[in-house]
């Protein structure tokens, strides 16, 4: 894993390592200013590249929506540095084209294949696969973060406006943060995000789920109830979002599944 990061005051900040969730919610009740993300740096992708280079021939490299960071520019332009130099070593680069625990679920099934021995075309081709089927909803309090920073849907802002809080996520092969529903009311907002699970996955099989959450786990065991109640799961993980996807969305929680 490589770590985004946050300028604050213009200093830099690696996500989880020189910043901790509980900074970032400070800075929320603060009301302090919104840092602004970065991408992770192409030193950082050369680093990690040239050291597995000298342990495998074939690098697959799973990363966060292209449309959300520059990471991706990075990553290439690492890739060529490092194939000049290690011409048998073969980079991959995979966008995901989601985020958090739907990002999460691909790197962890690639990661099982490659460890079973699999070659690294069937790597890439379960990777793939699994980005055709998971699929991350969030439903934040507020929106204002993601528009501060650029990255909400367009439609979001006119639902911030009215009062109206959007159930955004990444529900198709896009890459696209959209506005999946809206609704009014908090408690409305956690059914309708557990019912969201029935029009994107096939319930007559088991699902796998990932629960998000800002801080405090109330809300997010209350979700994972109502989901356990209402499903089959296969596997059910409770995940705090990271420092900066905290300082991006504000007060949220969410899930990613698939089945």
């Amino acid at each position: 894993m490589l770590p985004v990061g946050l300028v604050i005051d213009g200093k830099h900040y690696r996500d989880y390592i020189d910043i901790s969730r509980e900074d970032i919610l400070r800075r929320i009740e603060n009301n302090e200013p919104q840092p602004s993300t970065t991408a992770v740096s192409p030193g950082d992708f050369v680093s990690k590249f040239e050291e597995l280079s000298q342990i495998t021939d074939g690098i697959v490299c799973i990363l966060v929506s292209k449309v959300l960071t520059a990471s991706h520019e990075s990553a290439y332009q690492a890739k060529r540095h490092v194939r000049r130099k290690h011409p048998g070593v073969k980079i991959e680069i995979i966008d995901s084209r989601t985020s958090a625990g739907a990002l999460a679920f691909v790197v962890a099934e690639a990661a099982r294949v490659a460890q079973e021995g699999k070659t690294m075309q069937e790597v890439i081709e379960v990777a793939r696969d699994m980005i055709s089927r998971v699929i991350y909803i969030a439903a934040p309090e507020s929106l204002k973060y993601l528009i501060n920073i650029g990255r909400a849907p367009k439609s979001a802002t006119i639902g911030e406006m009215l009062d109206v809080k959007p159930i955004i996520g990444f529900i198709d092969d896009t890459g696209l943060l959209e506005v999946v529903t809206r609704v009014r009311g908090k408690r409305k907002t956690i059914s309708k995000v557990v019912g969201l699970i029935d029009k994107y996955a096939d319930t007559d099989r088991p699902i796998n789920v990932m629960v998000h959450y800002t801080d405090g786990t109330n809300e997010a065991n209350e979700l994972k109830d109502l989901i356990t109640a209402r499903y089959d799961c296969a596997q059910v993980y409770m995940a705090p979002y990271s420092p900066v996807m905290v300082s991006a969305m504000g007060p949220t929680v969410g899930i990613a599944f698939y089945s």
